[in-house]
């Protein structure tokens, strides 16, 4: 369920990806004095054994008890009226589900939120579909370039979005379909508390020594892979390798790309590379604090903190 769908009047604030709402009551009854301003003194009786008794300190507890069964009541009255989430029309539903994307994607510009090396682009006709590339420049799959796609579910934040690779991969963590186990780093998803962000710095991660390191059998998804990893390592590392070149190709950059795919890739002359390198390098200069420019084969890239910043809007799309 989204966390926008109004079950209570509600102020919400956007920051870094977190939404955060704070909830006020839909009735607030407003004490009345005017009828107690004829009387601006407390008057005193005594009881039977002599004690005082304050008859202004007794009505004024009567009142506030009637405030309170007043509140309650309109409480439950605007509660019932209220309906239920089933009852709620779905497009209204749908409209914050995607309004939440939007919020999660302009995100991915704030520092840190999206990895360095990584490009990820909405498809040009569909919100919960994600195209992207990654850039891997160290470890067993250095020099590669590995095209992906993130689905994400039409009831998200309430269930995990899936990671398919469109580069053929070799890897303990990548089914022989390209599926990605988020499942390793998200055994639960935790709707609100992890977002797209997350899933796009561990694509990046599974490339790591580090995570590699750390999977154990039962985790792998692709079994044979994970037993060259642990027994034969010197034989991993040409696979990987091999599947690292095979990415970089004209072929796999150039080629099969589905059509609503907004980041693609195309050959340019050694005049047009300079020329997007110098647009870019003069762009970024004044607020990206590393900025580095890579070349594979033809290919130029922009890697950067802020690479989410992407390419994409050096180029027009």
């Amino acid at each position: 369920m989204s966390i926008f769908q109004p079950r209570s009047r509600t102020s919400s604030a956007v920051m870094g990806g977190v939404v955060s709402s704070q909830h006020q009551p839909i009735f607030q009854p407003q004490p009345q004095h005017h009828h107690l301003a004829a009387s601006s003194f407390t008057s005193l009786h005594q009881d039977t054994n002599g004690n005082s008794i304050d008859h202004h300190q007794d009505q004024q507890q009567g009142q506030h008890q009637h405030y309170q069964n007043q509140y309650q009541n309109q409480s439950q009255r605007y509660a019932s009226a209220r309906p239920s989430a089933a009852a709620r029309p779905q497009l209204f539903s749908d409209f914050f589900r995607r309004y939440e994307l939007m919020i999660e994607f302009t995100n991915l510009r704030n520092p840190h939120h999206c990895p360095s090396g990584l490009y990820v682009m909405p498809a040009a006709d569909n919100m919960n579909l994600w195209f992207g590339t990654l850039f891997v420049h160290k470890g067993y799959y250095r020099n590669a370039v590995f095209k992906f796609q993130l689905t994400i579910p039409a009831d998200y934040p309430d269930s995990r979005p899936t990671v398919h690779f469109l580069s053929d991969m070799w890897h303990p963590l990548i089914d022989n379909h390209g599926q990605l186990a988020l499942q390793y780093q998200f055994p639960q998803w935790r709707p609100h508390r992890d977002y797209l962000f997350h899933v796009l710095h561990f694509v990046k991660a599974v490339f790591k020594k580090c995570v590699l390191d750390t999977i154990v059998e039962k985790q792998a998804v692709n079994k044979e892979a994970y037993r060259m990893y642990r027994n034969e390592n010197t034989i991993f590392a040409k696979l990987t390798q091999q599947r690292s070149q095979l990415s970089i190709t004209e072929n796999s950059l150039y080629e099969n790309y589905p059509a609503n795919n907004s980041i693609k890739f195309g050959p340019l002359s050694d005049q047009e590379f300079g020329e997007l390198k110098q647009k870019m390098i003069s762009s970024a200069v004044s607020n990206i604090h590393d900025v580095r420019v890579v070349q594979v084969g033809n290919l130029a890239t922009e890697v950067s903190g802020k690479i989410c910043e992407a390419i994409v809007d050096e180029l027009g799309y």
